[in-house]
C-alpha cells in the first residue's frame, strides 16, 4: 500500500509461539518498506540476535531455578535425545511468512519455559525490525549466493 508521505507502507507481524500455543504475538507497521530487506541477512541477523536473547534470559532463569530448589530429582526433565517442544519466531508481512527461526525448547524446565515473558523487550524488538524491514541497502547475497527466491 502506498502512502503520500511515507512511499511504500507494509503491515508486519512478530509471531513468538511455543509449540501450537501464541506466546507473543504483535503487529506493528513499516513505513518505506523494502521488499529485498525481508530476504535480506540483515533480517537472518536480527532474528538470530532475537532467538538468542530469548534463550540466554532461559538460560538464567534455569539457573536461578535449579540453584533455589536443587536436588537431584530436579534433572529429570532432561531428555536431550529427542525435542517435543520448540520455540518459534516467525516474522511475517503481509499474509506471506517471511522469516521462521525454531530453537528446542525442551531443554529448559517446564517452570521456566511456560514462563516466558518478552513484553519489556518488546518495544526495542519491533523497533529494530521496522528499522531492518525500512533500511533501503541491504545485503541479499551470502557467498556469492542470492537470497532472494
Amino acid at each position: 500500500m502506498k502512502n503520500k508521505n511515507y512511499g511504500e507502507v507494509q503491515k508486519c507481524e512478530f509471531l513468538l509461539k511455543l509449540g501450537n500455543n501464541i506466546v507473543c504475538q504483535r503487529y506493528f507497521t513499516v513505513k518505506d518498506f523494502n521488499k529485498y530487506a525481508s530476504q535480506s541477512i540483515d533480517l537472518h541477523y536480527l532474528v538470530t540476535d532475537i532467538m538468542n536473547e530469548l534463550k540466554e534470559d532461559l538460560k538464567y532463569k534455569t539457573l536461578i531455578l535449579l540453584d533455589s530448589t536443587f536436588n537431584d530429582k530436579n534433572i529429570d526433565y532432561l531428555n536431550l535425545n529427542k525435542c517435543m517442544d520448540y520455540f518459534t519466531i516467525t516474522i511475517k508481512c503481509g499474509t506471506k511468512e517471511v522469516y521462521t527461526r525454531v530453537t528446542c525448547a525442551d531443554i529448559y524446565p517446564p517452570k521456566v519455559r511456560f514462563s516466558v515473558d518478552v513484553r519489556p523487550k518488546m518495544s526495542r524488538m519491533l523497533r529494530e525490525l521496522t528499522q531492518v524491514l525500512s533500511q533501503q541497502k541491504v545485503t541479499c547475497n551470502y557467498q556469492d549466493y542470492p537470497l532472494n527466491v
